[in-house]
């Protein structure tokens, strides 16, 4: 089975809203970060006419896509962020409403996932914490479990924590929010189809601190930090209306993982089930009736590895880049991978499950 890996970030910001680099200093950012496509998504605003394949002397073409975080302005508390991808069309004027929202963008086949659902506070940063809070609606793609500038806001509790992990980010940053994960486990173990994807939420903004002034974080370093990467069975041909297809296919179905590629690449990992006659990637289902499931992951270095069902732990197995189990009963199984980074384990690869039927 041939399969393609192409890294993405699809939840970044412009000047059109808060950001501050434009779509082609951010392609040439994304590029040199290793990137093969991004997806930018201003807050309420759909911006035409910016997509396609950016091409630079110095680093390779990269994949531009245009998407969007919708949000009601006036809520209080604030949060419900959604991002949305492929409709291609302004659809913020119904962010008064989350269930129509969602409703409006599946009508146009597009895909929704909510923005960083859980936020913590961080009490000398003015910023609200954008959590989602709807948790009554129905219909959305999935969620984005890992976002790195909302983990990074919840490790400023001080002027010196502030001003520590401007400068050392790295040593802070450990993973997914345990309640993200844990709402996750439980939308699945309700019957639901819950893709996640991981992004950088990038803004390239300037903070300053008394005389210490740093940006929050460049784009280049974020774009080598959490991304998400998808599962192809086509190449991407160069081509923009087949290619954006190809990306939202396999965000659509869960064909993608989560990889925090700081610590270590996380290109090359793959997750696969099969059995006698059938043979599956991650986001998709296989039947038991062809007999036992073998769930089978590789990761392209030594980790600590678990399958996990429900949010329980099948089964794990430390130091080693292979983890293999047979299943005679249907769930959903995804894997998480951990990683020693810095004299800590961190969070390096979160997959999407396979669903044995």
């Amino acid at each position: 089975m041939t399969l393609n890996e192409y890294v993405g970030n699809c939840h970044n910001h412009t000047p059109y809203s808060d950001g501050t680099l434009y779509h082609a200093d951010i392609a040439h950012e994304a590029s040199r970060a290793g990137l093969d496509f991004v997806i930018v998504t201003d807050h309420n605003v759909w911006v035409h006419g910016r997509e396609g394949y950016y091409d630079y002397e110095d680093s390779k073409t990269i994949l531009i896509l245009t998407g969007e975080e919708i949000h009601h302005l006036d809520e209080h508390p604030k949060g419900n962020h959604l991002l949305v991808y492929d409709t291609n069309t302004e659809l913020s004027q119904f962010s008064n409403n989350p269930q129509l929202l969602i409703d409006k963008i599946s009508a146009l086949d597009g895909l929704s996932f909510l923005a960083h659902p859980f936020e913590r506070a961080a009490p000398i940063v003015e910023d609200a914490v954008y959590s989602w809070r709807n948790w009554n609606i129905s219909g959305y793609t999935g969620i984005e479990v890992w976002n790195y500038m909302s983990e990074f806001k919840s490790l400023i509790k001080s002027k010196a924590a502030a001003i520590f992990y401007a400068f050392y980010p790295d040593l802070g940053i450990r993973g997914p929010f345990q309640e993200t994960l844990h709402k996750w486990d439980e939308l699945l173990a309700s019957g639901k189809n819950v893709v996640i994807i991981g992004n950088s939420d990038s803004h390239g903004q300037t903070y300053s601190m008394g005389p210490v002034s740093r940006c929050i974080f460049p784009y280049k370093f974020l774009f080598q930090s959490v991304n998400t990467h998808i599962i192809s069975r086509k190449p991407l041909t160069g081509n923009i209306t087949t290619d954006k297809q190809i990306v939202y296919s396999a965000l659509r179905t869960g064909n993608c993982f989560v990889g925090y590629d700081l610590p270590h690449p996380t290109r090359d990992f793959r997750f696969h089930a099969y059995n006698e006659k059938t043979r599956c990637i991650m986001g998709e289902e296989i039947s038991l009736k062809n007999g036992p499931v073998t769930l089978e992951a590789t990761t392209p270095t030594i980790c600590n590895l678990k399958i996990i069902s429900n949010g329980k732990i099948i089964t794990q197995k430390k130091n080693t880049s292979k983890i293999k189990y047979t299943v005679n009963r249907p769930n959903n199984f995804r894997i998480e991978a951990t990683i020693i980074h810095k004299l800590q384990e961190r969070h390096w690869i979160i997959s999407n499950p396979i669903y044995v039927k």
